[in-house]
C-alpha cells in the first residue's frame, strides 16, 4: 500500500513534513499519492480506493496543508467539514488531527451524538479549524445556530457510499446548502454510490474521479474462507477458530445487536476476552471500550456493522463473519478490519442455511466465489459451554426463567404472554433411561409364541416390517397342562431405532395430510439424525421465522420419545434446499428425456455466450445423466460442483 514517494517529494510545509515523520509518517500509500495533487490545486475529487488503503491520510494530509497556506491558523474558525457516517470513525479521523495537527497549531473537535452537546458547543465558540461531525449531530447545532458555516473552504465525505447508505443524504443536502458555493468537495469511498455522485453534480461539483486498484476491491494480503455449515454448528467452529489462532486478536461481526450481546457473553463464560460493541451502548462506554480494544486489554470485539467502517486498528490478525452480512459492499469493509498497514490478515466468513440468500450477492459485487474451507470433525469444539440466556430489553446476561416461574407471571398478568424462544433447527433428543409403567415405546403382551407377540407389536407400533422390532423374553409361563400344551410367556417389544424406516412413513403421512407439496429425506449416522425437506412449498416452512419447521421439529421429537428407546442421545437436524429456480434444474420426478432437453437448452447458451453455465442442484443419478451425455459430445464437458449429496453441474466448453 506504500510507494517510495516520500512527503517531503511534495513540497509540504516543513513543519506539516516534520510531524507527519514524528508520527511514522514519511512515505504515502498509493491513494495519498494520487489525491495529495489534485486536492492542493483545489480540485473536487472522488477517490475510490480499498479499505485499509490510508484514506484518511489522502485527504487529511493536504488539508493540513490548506490551512498552513492559507494562513487560517491566525483567525479560528470552521473552515474544513469532514462528515462521517459513524461516531467510531469521527473520533479516529479527529485522532488523526489531534495527534499531527496539534503540533502545527491546528484545533479540530468532534462532534456526535450520544455525547454531551453543552461540552461541544463550549469548544466551538473557543474556535476550531477542522470540525469532523455526523450529519445529525451537525445538523442539530447549525439550527442551533451554534455553528456557521459561512466561512467553509472544504467540505470531506468521508465513506460517501457510507454516508448515503445510512440514510444521511437529506442531511447533507441541508449542510451543503448552508455553505458556500465555492467549497472544495473532498468526496473518499471503498465502493461506488451513485447518489454520492448525483448530489455533488446537483450542487454544481464535477469532480475527478481517482480510482486505485478497480479490477480488485478486495486487499491482496487477506486470506479469506467461507465455512459451509449448520447454523448451530457456528459456535463450536468460532471456539476452535480462536482456540487455534495464535495470539488472536479478532473482530466478529454479527447482524443483530442481540447476536452480537449473546455471542460475546457467550465468549466471556468460557474466559476469552470479549466484549459487544453496538448501537444500543451509550457513546462514552463505546468509546471507552475502542480505547480497551486498542491497548488489547479486550482481545475479541463482537460487534454489528457500525464498526464496520474506519476501526483503523492495525495489528488486527483475524476477522470472523458470524453472520454474512446483508449488504454484499459490507462484506468488503468488514474483512478490511484486517491485513493493515500492509500486514497479513485472515477472514472467515460462516455460511449457514439462513445466510445463502446474502452469499451470491457477496460474491457478484467481489467478482469471484469466496474459498471454501474444509471441514472435519476436529475442526469443531467439543468444550463449548450452555448458551446464556439474555433479556431481549437490556441485553443483559439474566437466569433463565423455570416453568413453574412461567406459569406463575401467566396467572398474575393475562395481558401479556410469556415470549417463547425460537428453538433452533439444531437440537437433541435426550436418552430416556428409565422405563415407566405407561411408557408407551415398549410393547409388553403375553401370548403362546414369539410370532404371536410380534404380530401384536406389529399393529401397535403402526408398521409393517418385523426387522423393525427388538424382542425380550421377560417371563417364562407355565404349560398349558402340567407336562404338555403351549406356554403362555411374556415379550416386551420396541421399535429398533432405524430411523429412516421408522419416521419417513410418519412424515410422509403428515405431508399428506397437511396437502404441502414437500419431499422428506431421513439419515442417521454417528448418533446425528438429518430430516431434509425440498419442494415447491419450501417457503411455508421458513414463513413467520420458520413456524411450522419448529413445528416438525416438535412433532419428530415427541414421534420418536413416544415411540423408539435410545441408547444415546441424538443429535436432529432439520435442513431445507431451496427449489425455487426450476427453469435451471429437473424437478424431482423429472425422467431422463426432460433432463436431457434441459442439458440441450444450457449447450446453446454456451455456444451463444462462450461461457460456462451452471445448472442448480442435482442429484447423484440426475447428474450421472448429465454425466455421461455431456461425454458424448465432444465440443463440451461437464463438471460437478459443491457439496453434500446434491451438486451443480457446471457445463462448459471443452
Amino acid at each position: 500500500m506504500k510507494t517510495t514517494k516520500e512527503f517531503v517529494e511534495y513540497n509540504l510545509q516543513p513543519e506539516l513534513i516534520k510531524a507527519l515523520n514524528s508520527h511514522g509518517f514519511k512515505e504515502a500509500s498509493e491513494i495519498q499519492d494520487l489525491t495529495i495533487k489534485p486536492i492542493l490545486e483545489k480540485k473536487d475529487i472522488f477517490a475510490l480506493a480499498e479499505t485499509g488503503s490510508g484514506k484518511t491520510g489522502s485527504f487529511a494530509i493536504p488539508i493540513m496543508e490548506i490551512l498552513l497556506e492559507e494562513k487560517a491558523l491566525d483567525n479560528p474558525s470552521q473552515q474544513i467539514v469532514i462528515l462521517s457516517p459513524t461516531r467510531e470513525l469521527a473520533q479516529q479521523t479527529n485522532k488523526f488531527f489531534e495527534q499531527v495537527g496539534a503540533e502545527l497549531g491546528i484545533k479540530s473537535s468532534c462532534i456526535i451524538g450520544g455525547e454531551k452537546i453543552e461540552k461541544q458547543i463550549e469548544e466551538l465558540k473557543e474556535g476550531v479549524h477542522v470540525l469532523v461531525a455526523t450529519p445529525g449531530r451537525l445538523n442539530d447545532l447549525t439550527k442551533q445556530k451554534e455553528i456557521d458555516l459561512a466561512n467553509c473552504l472544504a467540505v470531506v465525505f468521508d465513506e460517501a457510499d457510507r454516508l448515503f447508505d445510512m440514510g444521511f443524504k437529506k442531511d447533507i443536502e441541508f449542510i451543503l446548502n448552508g455553505i458556500p458555493k465555492t467549497r472544495q468537495l473532498i468526496m473518499v469511498s471503498a465502493t461506488t454510490n451513485m447518489d454520492v455522485l448525483n448530489t455533488a453534480f446537483k450542487f454544481g461539483s464535477q469532480p475527478l474521479e481517482i480510482k486505485l486498484n478497480e479490477e480488485s476491491i478486495l486487499v491482496d494480503n487477506i486470506d479469506h474462507k467461507i465455512a459451509m455449515i449448520d447454523k448451530n454448528e457456528k459456535m463450536p467452529l468460532l471456539v476452535k477458530q480462536l482456540q487455534t489462532h495464535e495470539d488472536a486478536y479478532a473482530i466478529i461481526f454479527c447482524n443483530t445487536q442481540f447476536q452480537t450481546h449473546l455471542v460475546a457473553e457467550w465468549l466471556k463464560k468460557m474466559n476469552f476476552k470479549a466484549k459487544p460493541i453496538s448501537g444500543r451502548m451509550p457513546q462514552n462506554k463505546r468509546t471507552r471500550l475502542m480505547e480497551e480494544f486498542r491497548s488489547k486489554e479486550t482481545t475479541i470485539l463482537v460487534c454489528t456493522d457500525v464498526a464496520a467502517r474506519g476501526l483503523d486498528i492495525k495489528d488486527v490478525n483475524l476477522v470472523i463473519n458470524f453472520d454474512l452480512p446483508n449488504e454484499a459492499a459490507s462484506y468488503v469493509h468488514r474483512i478490511g478490519r484486517t491485513g493493515r498497514a500492509g500486514k497479513d490478515g485472515q477472514a472467515i466468513s460462516f455460511c449457514s442455511f439462513e445466510d445463502c440468500e446474502n452469499l451470491d450477492p457477496i460474491s457478484e459485487f467481489i467478482g469471484g466465489s469466496i474459498p471454501k474451507m474444509d471441514l472435519g470433525d476436529e475442526d469443531f469444539a467439543t468444550d463449548v459451554c450452555p448458551k446464556p440466556y439474555l433479556d431481549a430489553k437490556s441485553l443483559q446476561v439474566v437466569e433463565r426463567p423455570s416453568r413453574d416461574s412461567k406459569k406463575t407471571s401467566k396467572s398474575k398478568d393475562t395481558k401479556k404472554p410469556a415470549s417463547k424462544e425460537v428453538k433452533p433447527r439444531t437440537s437433541t433428543i435426550p436418552f430416556i433411561g428409565k422405563v415407566f409403567k405407561n411408557d408407551r415405546r415398549f410393547f409388553i403382551s403375553t401370548a403362546s409364541s414369539e410370532k404371536e407377540s410380534i404380530a401384536a407389536a406389529l399393529k401397535y407400533f403402526a408398521v409393517k416390517d418385523s426387522h423393525l422390532i427388538n424382542t425380550e423374553l421377560v417371563k417364562e409361563g407355565r404349560k398349558l397342562f402340567f407336562f404338555f400344551g403351549p406356554r403362555k410367556n411374556t415379550y416386551k417389544h420396541s421399535l429398533k431405532p432405524i430411523f429412516k424406516k421408522v419416521l419417513t412413513p410418519f412424515l410422509i403421512g403428515i405431508l399428506r395430510k397437511a396437502q404441502l407439496d414437500l419431499f422428506v429425506k431421513v439419515s442417521f449416522k454417528d448418533d446425528h439424525l438429518k430430516v431434509t425437506y425440498t419442494g415447491n412449498d419450501l417457503g411455508l416452512l421458513l414463513r413467520n421465522k420458520a413456524e411450522l419447521l419448529i413445528s416438525f421439529e416438535t412433532l419428530i421429537k415427541q414421534f420418536l420419545l413416544r415411540k423408539v428407546h435410545m441408547k444415546n442421545e441424538v443429535k436432529l437436524t432439520l435442513r431445507c434446499f431451496n427449489e425455487d429456480n426450476q427453469n435451471d434444474r429437473p424437478k424431482n420426478k423429472s425422467n431422463e428425456k426432460e433432463i436431457l432437453s434441459l442439458v440441450d437448452e444450457m449447450k446453446k447458451k454456451v455456444l451463444e455466450s462462450k461461457k460456462a453455465i451452471l445448472l442448480k442442484s442435482m442429484n447423484p443419478a440426475q447428474r450421472r445423466i448429465v454425466h455421461q451425455y455431456i461425454s458424448e459430445d465432444p465440443k463440451f464437458k461437464s463438471n460437478s460442483i459443491g457439496e453434500g449429496r446434491f451438486k451443480q453441474v457446471e457445463l462448459s466448453l471443452n
